[in-house]
């Protein structure tokens, strides 16, 4: 009975600290907080680098979704998420539903997007 009440209440805490995402766009900065994230129902990431931030996406502005950033300048997860998600350019923001990745939007060689256009493609694709 005491593991039960104890996985319950982990089970809670974990719910409880994901549904503060869907409120505001966190700084991923460890694999467990990246995967917690991408396997959510909707998952927006915006992977961008340090020195590149000012041409980062409003993501906040996006609802019924977590939003995240990760920086590919970080020496712990960065060179490991370029490889493993085959980021070429910066900024790149994937759409992932429970863990699985369903569209990416790459910037030109400005490492821009247009912040307007991107978020109303990216809300597009979260209503389909």
């Amino acid at each position: 009975m005491k593991q039960y009440y104890t996985s319950f209440l982990l089970w809670l805490g974990l719910c409880l600290s994901l549904s503060s995402l869907q409120s505001q766009t966190v700084n991923l900065d460890s694999f467990q907080d990246i995967q917690l994230m991408k396997n959510e129902f909707c998952a927006v990431i915006e992977v961008n680098a340090s020195w590149n931030w000012k041409n980062k996406i409003g993501l906040e502005k996006i609802e019924n979704c977590y939003t995240g950033y990760i920086d590919i300048s970080n020496k712990e997860i960065g060179g490991v998420i370029k490889k493993e998600w085959n980021i070429r350019v910066v900024p790149t923001i994937i759409i992932f539903e429970y863990g699985k990745e369903v569209k990416r939007f790459e910037a030109d060689l400005s490492m821009k997007f247009g912040e307007d256009e991107i978020l109303r493609k990216i809300k597009s694709e979260i209503r389909r």
